[in-house]
Order: structure tokens, then C-alpha cells, then sequence
């Protein structure tokens, strides 16, 4: 196994997460649940010098939706900070895609931890967009608008709330 594969199985370690490792392709795969739906991953090293996280969409968009699908991919990756979607025009299997580039030492726990939650938290938050573009028949600019909204919903509810909910990765677990 390749050592940024092998940084990568310490950190679904220390979150206690099942995991199995591909050592044909040197990657690990597991599985997440999150809010909105439940999605395979595959995480470890992809070059000498780069780790990777992919997660995958739980389903595959059926050809004539794909067209809809790239522009609200496209619209995403546009707003993202970090990560993009990527789309299989062949096929449409859907990833979710974060990774980080190292020099000779590898990237500390703690980053790729990081990484895993920028990749499974954006996964999570755009899974019922791309559903709903797929499924809905809703177009891509209106899906958006509406996830904005109901965003904002939520923010004002959170800020009202006298409770402070917890968020972050404690929201995820292994599948």
C-alpha cells in the first residue's frame, strides 16, 4: 500500500469507520451516510505525491438527463471553494472529487481529516439538488435558488433557536 493510502487508513481509523483496501489500486474504500443520503467512497494515494477523495453519487444519471446535469455541475463547481464534481458523460456515474497535493513528507491527519469532511460535507449538501434536477424535472438555476433559500431558512432558524446544535463531523457515519 502506498503511504498516502496508508496516512489515509489512520484517519478512518481514528474516526472508527469500516473501511476495506483495494491493494490492486492502492485506495480504500468505505461508505458514508450523511443527512440527505448514503454514497460509497474511495480515498487514498493516486500519484507518488497526491491524495485523493472521491465519493461517488448514489446513483448513475440516466443519459437524457445528463445535459441538465453537467450545467448544475458546472453551476456548483463555479460557487465551490475547495472539491468539484465530475460526471462520466458515458456512463453518468457522479463523483464528488477533493484532493491535496504533498511534497516528500505526507499530509498531517488532521489536513486529510479535513479533506475527507470538505469532500463528505459538499457531497451531502448538493446530493438532493442533483437529485431533484435528475428526478424532478427541475432545472438547474431553479434547484440552486431553492437550495439558497432554503439555506438561508435554516441560518435564521439557527440564529432565532436558543440551542446551539452541533454540526460539523459528528453528522456523518460510516455506512
Amino acid at each position: 500500500m502506498n503511504a498516502a493510502t496508508e496516512r489515509m487508513t489512520e484517519v478512518l481509523k481514528a474516526r472508527d469507520w469500516n473501511f476495506e483496501v483495494d491493494e490492486e489500486n492502492q485506495m480504500i474504500n468505505t461508505g458514508c451516510r450523511g443527512e440527505n443520503g448514503q454514497w460509497k467512497i474511495r480515498a487514498g494515494g493516486v500519484t507518488n505525491y497526491t491524495c485523493a477523495i472521491l465519493s461517488r453519487f448514489p446513483i448513475d444519471c440516466p443519459q437524457p438527463k445528463r445535459p441538465l446535469c453537467a450545467e448544475l455541475l458546472t453551476r456548483i463547481n463555479f460557487m465551490l471553494p475547495v472539491g468539484c464534481f465530475e460526471m462520466d458523460l458515458e456512463d453518468g456515474q457522479i463523483f464528488f472529487k477533493t484532493n491535496m497535493p504533498y511534497n516528500q513528507e505526507l499530509p498531517e491527519c488532521e489536513l486529510l481529516d479535513n479533506l475527507l469532511i470538505c469532500n463528505i460535507s459538499s457531497m451531502d449538501h448538493y446530493l438532493p439538488v442533483i437529485m431533484q434536477v435528475i428526478y424532478a424535472g427541475v432545472g438547474p438555476a431553479k434547484a440552486l435558488a431553492d437550495l439558497k433559500k432554503a439555506n438561508e431558512k435554516t441560518k435564521q432558524a439557527k440564529t432565532k433557536s436558543s440551542k446551539a446544535k452541533l454540526t460539523g463531523p459528528s453528522r456523518f457515519q460510516m455506512n
